[in-house]
């Protein structure tokens, strides 16, 4: 099984190199979204970050002396968090150059250089020999690559059996596919998970959706805006004057996109 979209990842690299600054600076170094507990959980973007990640690392159930694969891995931020909670080796790859100059000097920063680095590499045809790690996780990062199965077959074919994955992804309801006007993302239905991950080579553990847990609370939607205006030149340079005018319409629910999901998986290398 292969995608019927055409490749975008030098579009995808071209993208993220230029985005580089403003994501250190604006987003808490996260590229991903949080984890509220309901909608009235007042906790800032960058504590809800922390707990997504939180829960990817259980996902993983990393043990001593591990060697993690993150696959897509931003400026580091969760590389980070995970080997400043576990005693383990984590390798980030990322199809942009500045990501991974940018997050290897964080690494150098932090003191991780022992067990933390970036490679700048393509998750759908990975550089590694077979059976060298000992856990992987695609967070938030699938929804670029637009050959999936190709993605989890190298996945699998870079873990050891019995190797934990970790996904966490931004799906599309049925007749819903918001992701059709989006030039370097395509979603998936929710059902096409665990046949992908089966005939990777994969048997899936558990898959939840928690799309009610990653809304933004409405109180922090307001902070939000508000620090997207503070910054709204450099946001209009990246996105465009018409994306950024629609973020800052409060009459219009940009928080809220109709038909999108959001899942996590655990799935265990066969």
């Amino acid at each position: 099984m292969t995608s019927s979209h055409p490749s975008h990842t030098e579009a995808v690299a071209e993208l993220y190199d230029s985005f580089v600054a403003a994501h250190a600076r604006i987003c808490a170094s996260n590229l991903h979204v949080g984890y509220w507990k309901d909608a009235d959980d007042d906790a800032s973007f960058e504590v809800a970050a922390e707990r997504l990640t939180a829960l990817m690392v259980e996902r993983l159930a990393p043990r001593t002396g591990q060697r993690v694969l993150d696959l897509g891995c931003g400026i580091g931020q969760p590389a980070f968090q995970l080997a400043r909670g576990h005693p383990v080796e984590v390798v980030g790859v990322s199809v942009s150059r500045r990501q991974i100059e940018h997050a290897s000097v964080r690494a150098r920063q932090a003191r991780l250089t022992d067990r933390v680095r970036f490679e700048r590499a393509d998750a759908q045809q990975l550089p590694y020999p077979d059976a060298s790690f000992d856990a992987a996780w695609f967070f938030e990062s699938l929804i670029h690559m637009t050959d999936k199965p190709r993605a989890l077959r190298e996945a699998a074919r870079v873990l050891r059996p019995g190797a934990r994955l970790a996904v966490a992804d931004m799906f599309h309801q049925p007749g819903r596919d918001w992701s059709t006007p989006h030039p370097l993302v395509t979603a998936v239905p929710l059902a096409a998970y665990q046949p992908m991950l089966r005939a990777a080579g994969f048997d899936v553990l558990d898959q939840s959706d928690v799309t009610a847990r990653v809304c933004v609370p409405r109180p922090l939607r307001d902070r939000l805006r508000a620090t997207l205006a503070e910054h709204r030149d450099e946001w209009v340079a990246l996105a465009g004057e018409e994306v950024v005018r629609v973020l800052l319409d409060t009459e219009d629910d940009t928080f809220d996109t109709p038909g999108l999901g959001y899942v996590l998986i655990t799935a265990r290398r066969r």
